[in-house]
């Protein structure tokens, strides 16, 4: 548990093992979401909600295929299958019970209740898996995704092989190992403004290999969408600090971040962050 606490205050990060998840189910999603993302564009596109390439005026070089349960609308698409949708929704209710385990875990990392975090959660509707292909690096640019932080509680994350995912940590980029066994977790935006920056929204990255394509997947434990997020007093005024962010409906947020990806501004500076909502004493 110390470890974990200690992961959460200095990188944002850690790595688990031992978390129920059977690891040909791991290998068998990516093996899906590999056979999906080698479809042609056509079929790819006739899921317009869950699909999404980067545009050339964005910073991004991938492709992803989304989605929140229970599935809906996904008739049109043949690569969908009934066996890719029995695979996902398996791994869905795996990264699930997961993150109940997680969430209890952080919560006692913060010195709360363990059923502390489970009152943002009455429903579990702004959860998603994302499947993710990233193109080869090309000679002038390796970025697969720049610099950035989740804007929900935590994610889940399973690479392949190929790797690829850094972590910043005091001015340096720590690569993250790819295994088959491990998943990665990293807090997000929620924890980081709940905690009043006791816990670290981690900065990441992924950078793309020379000539291979990269595949991984991750699983977004979000709050309910109506919860109120706001720095708690456990870390404000009970201690005599001053609260570091203005609340916010978790939703408006997370839908600003949304935009970011759909509507990439053509300035990097214009990309909406938690700083959005930060406090200047």
């Amino acid at each position: 548990m110390e470890q974990i606490r200690e992961a959460c205050v200095n990188y944002g990060f850690f790595q688990i093992v031992n978390h129920g998840i059977p690891s040909d189910l791991l290998s068998r999603t990516i093996d899906m979401y590999k056979t999906f993302f080698a479809c042609s564009d056509e079929e790819k596109l006739s899921v317009p909600d869950n699909y999404l390439k980067s545009t050339p005026n964005s910073a991004e070089t991938f492709e992803h295929l989304w989605f929140r349960f229970p599935f809906s609308g996904f008739n049109n698409c043949r690569s969908i299958t009934p066996h890719f949708k029995k695979v996902l929704e398996e791994m869905v209710s795996h990264f699930t019970k997961l993150g109940v385990v997680l969430e209890g875990i952080i919560s006692e990392c913060l010195g709360l209740p363990p059923d502390f975090l489970s009152n943002y959660r009455n429903d579990r509707s702004r959860d998603s898996l994302m499947g993710l292909h990233y193109f080869p690096a090309t000679e002038d640019d390796n970025t697969g995704k720049p610099a950035h932080e989740d804007p929900g509680c935590f994610t889940i994350l399973y690479q392949d092989e190929i790797g690829g995912l850094e972590v910043h940590k005091d001015d340096h980029w720590i690569p993250i190992a790819p295994s088959k066994d491990k998943l990665v977790v990293n807090i997000g935006d929620v924890i980081q403004v709940l905690s009043n920056n006791k816990f670290k929204s981690a900065t990441h990255k992924v950078v793309r290999p020379g000539e291979t394509n990269r595949y991984s997947y991750v699983f977004f434990y979000n709050v309910q969408g109506d919860k109120w997020v706001e720095p708690l007093p456990q870390f404000t005024k009970e201690i005599g600090e001053s609260p570091k962010y203005r609340g916010f409906v978790f939703e408006e947020y997370h839908q600003l971040r949304f935009r970011n990806r759909s509507h990439p501004p053509a300035r990097p500076e214009d990309l909406i962050h938690i700083t959005h909502y930060s406090i200047s004493n």
